[in-house]
């Protein structure tokens, strides 16, 4: 279980999500900005982690929608599980 990864898209990525922000990442933002530092770093360790253990990219969809329970689904604005959880891991890691 990803326990981190769980609670931003139970918290954040719920069917509601696209009122938060204007963008899925401006979402990303939103929990980096609102949460502890060590809640943040949590997360991103977590998702480190997860992409280090080199998971296919249907593993990663499971986790990220499944598991989690994300509302949001990246592959439908044309990318990948993979690239959107880095892109979340760098917004994750830049200054608040």
């Amino acid at each position: 279980m990803y326990t981190y990864i769980s609670y931003l898209a139970q918290a954040y990525f719920h069917q509601d999500f696209g009122l938060e922000a204007e963008t899925p990442l401006g979402v990303v933002e939103l929990f980096r900005d609102s949460e502890s530092v060590d809640m943040v770093e949590a997360l991103r360790a977590e998702i480190v982690a997860l992409l280090e253990s080199e998971p296919t990219e249907e593993a990663l969809a499971d986790v990220w929608l499944d598991e989690a329970g994300a509302e949001y689904d990246p592959r439908f604005d044309e990318g990948t599980v993979r690239d959107w959880l880095r892109r979340i891991a760098e917004t994750l890691a830049t200054k608040r």
